[in-house]
């Protein structure tokens, strides 16, 4: 529903979460670019949501960029770890955890239709992907986590670059239908309070939780690292976070790379 021109009823979205503040903007480069900026000028007590109907030059991990149209639903979290009472070794898990808030919430605006973590931080429904996610440490008097989500909502893919069209989806794209991106950011945000505080106490389930959802289980991956390039057969996300591969050399674990191709 949109309020006062707006594609977004922002008093429903503070009124039904557990976020603090919202700064929306109609357009903008990059809303964890702007979160950042948040981070550096002041301390985030409460979450505050950066939102934008539009991104320009939405960033993804590496050189890589996030296409986004009208539909999308594209915004940043800044939340306090303190305040969650998440210590810094969590850290790391904060990506796998966003992701899985994402298909918890899917489970909710599009029942039936199954949603998984391609690690580390892209969601897959019915195989293609519907939702990339950017972890970033905000520094500024305190530290802060800025969670950048691009979700493909309304915006079809038939005029897609064609690099694209064969790997990507969107919500309307897999039900037929629209959606109002309010209710779905309200089922996001959500989730994302309700997994960070399990994180935040070191729930023994949630690790099983990521497990159930790896897209990558069983598959052949190969993994790119600053010093390496690994092939072998997914074992799944271990207590970590961590990638578990059967390589020709054994059993590896990996805690950051980039996964350049899978079957």
């Amino acid at each position: 529903m949109e309020e006062g021109g707006r594609p977004f009823d922002l008093e429903r979205i503070i009124a039904e979460t557990f976020v603090a503040e919202i700064d929306y903007h109609d357009t903008v480069e990059s809303t964890n670019d702007v979160a950042l900026a948040h981070c550096r000028r002041r301390a985030i007590d409460g979450p505050l949501l950066v939102l934008a109907a539009q991104q320009t030059r939405g960033r993804g991990r590496g050189a890589n960029s996030w296409w986004s149209v009208d539909g999308s639903l594209t915004f940043s979290l800044i939340i306090s770890p303190a305040g969650l009472g998440l210590s810094q070794e969590r850290w790391p898990q904060a990506s796998l955890t966003t992701g899985l808030s994402v298909c918890l919430a899917l489970d909710d605006v599009v029942p039936g239709i199954r949603s998984a973590l391609k690690w580390p931080n892209d969601v897959f429904l019915d195989g293609r992907k519907v939702c990339g996610i950017l972890v970033e440490v905000g520094e500024g008097s305190t530290q802060s986590l800025v969670l950048g989500i691009g979700i493909n909502v309304n915006n079809g893919f038939a005029d897609a670059p064609p690099e694209l069209t064969a790997i990507a989806t969107s919500l309307t794209d897999a039900t037929g239908r629209e959606f109002d991106r309010t209710e779905v950011l309200i089922a996001l945000l959500k989730q994302f309070e309700t997994q960070f505080r399990r994180l935040a106490t070191n729930d023994p389930q949630l690790p099983a939780d990521w497990q159930q959802r790896c897209a990558l289980q069983g598959l052949t991956v190969t993994i790119e690292t600053p010093t390496d390039r690994r092939t072998g057969r997914c074992a799944g996300i271990d207590s970590q976070g961590a990638l578990l591969l059967h390589t020709v050399d054994g059993p590896a674990q990996f805690f950051g790379g980039v996964i350049t191709s899978f079957e």
